[in-house]
């Protein structure tokens, strides 16, 4: 059994809450695009906040590509397959799906950036 702290911490990150809770609602789910495509770069016609804005996703592409779903895959929470894009449910999932289930269920009482 996971402790509290352990499972707080997992889910101290926006990326893994949302990719988390995602799961709730269905058995696996495919990876962003940004995540496949990691590597590319804003457009030369861009403007700045383009330019922005797509440095941005792609950050966020790598945070989770890097950090976050090896940190939930080391915990068993979720299976991972790499080479298809593809995330599932992990065989420790259900340790934390209430916790989950408390914060998507209360989404209206709960501040936005934590959900």
């Amino acid at each position: 059994m996971m402790g509290a702290s352990k499972a707080f911490g997992l889910l101290a990150s926006d990326r893994r809450r949302r990719l988390l809770i995602l799961l709730c609602e269905n058995e696996s789910v495919e990876i962003p695009g940004a995540v496949s495509c990691r590597g590319d770069a804003a457009p030369r016609t861009a403007s700045g906040a383009e330019r922005t804005s797509s440095r941005s996703r792609r950050l966020e592409a790598l945070r989770l590509y890097h950090a976050d779903l090896p940190k939930l895959a080391a915990a068993d929470l979720i299976d991972w397959e790499r080479g298809s894009g593809r995330v599932a449910r992990g065989p420790r999932f259900e340790e934390v799906e209430p916790l989950l289930d408390v914060l998507a269920s209360n989404a209206a009482e709960v501040p936005q950036e934590i959900v």
